[in-house]
């Protein structure tokens, strides 16, 4: 029997793992692909080199990129690892307001970024509260201190263990701080 190659058994363990992840059968797939359930079975398990048509029929099937199903090639990734307390440095500044964050992770590919902060902000050096919008999805998690959080029109009181999370094109910040600082961790995606 010939060696399987190694760009043929990734790619196998990568349709695998996301067909599963999905909760779909082998059958499934290959109705969606338009190509046989033995074609999905002798992929997954390494045993053909497909076409970039039976790739990107696959991947347009599972809705990923085709390139999703060749990114863990190699075992290259990168993966932050912070100690408590640890994170880069940062400062935002928009007119009229500044405010110290600590940059948790950041990661970019073909599907989408991605961007991780704990932020930190004083009511008495807030100066004017900056709003944002952008594609994506925003969720985040209050430490400490008390706030008013808006997301398009609606307002929500957040306070320490509260959550948020939303469509990010709904214009979106902090508009009232009603203790000495609030501080939380957000986090931030944005599709390709």
């Amino acid at each position: 029997m010939p060696e399987r190659a190694e760009i043929d058994i990734v790619v196998g363990r990568t349709v695998n793992r996301l067909r599963r992840e999905r909760g779909m059968t082998v059958a499934k797939l290959a109705e969606l692909a338009g190509v046989s359930g033995g074609m999905i079975s002798r992929i997954e398990n390494g045993l053909v080199s497909p076409s970039l048509g039976t790739l990107d029929a696959v991947a347009e099937a599972m809705s990923v990129p085709v390139m999703a199903l060749l990114a863990h090639g190699r075992g290259k990734a990168d993966v932050y690892h912070l100690k408590a307390g640890g994170g880069i440095p940062s400062r935002r500044i928009t007119p009229n307001h500044a405010h110290e964050y600590l940059l948790l992770g950041v990661h970019s590919g073909p599907g989408g970024s991605f961007e991780a902060a704990r932020v930190r902000i004083l009511r008495d050096e807030a100066g004017e509260l900056p709003r944002y919008q952008h594609d994506g999805h925003v969720f985040l998690t209050v430490i400490s201190g008390k706030g008013l959080y808006a997301c398009g029109d609606a307002k929500f009181e957040l306070a320490p263990g509260d959550t948020l999370s939303f469509d990010a094109m709904l214009d979106h910040g902090v508009v009232e701080i009603r203790s000495k600082e609030i501080e939380f961790i957000t986090v931030s995606s944005r599709p390709d």
